[in-house]
């Protein structure tokens, strides 16, 4: 179990767009980023909240490309 322990720093939400590739940087709390998606969701949009962890592939995508989600 040592080991979900070190992972739990490291979960993390995104949000993800129903009818797009688009995807954001990575929040700590899922709440910050219900309320985000909440405030700028276009009528008849959706979207879901995704959780993911050290393993993220988005995240490593962003870093492989010189991004940060700073």
């Amino acid at each position: 179990m040592e080991h979900s322990r070190s992972n739990k720093s490291e979960i993390h939400y995104h949000i993800r767009w129903s009818n797009s590739l688009l995807d954001w940087k990575p929040f700590p709390k899922k709440e910050e980023a219900i309320e985000l998606a909440g405030r700028i969701r276009k009528p008849n949009e959706s979207y879901m909240i995704v959780e993911r962890d050290s393993e993220c592939e988005k995240c490593k995508a962003f870093k492989s490309e010189g991004k940060t989600s700073e």
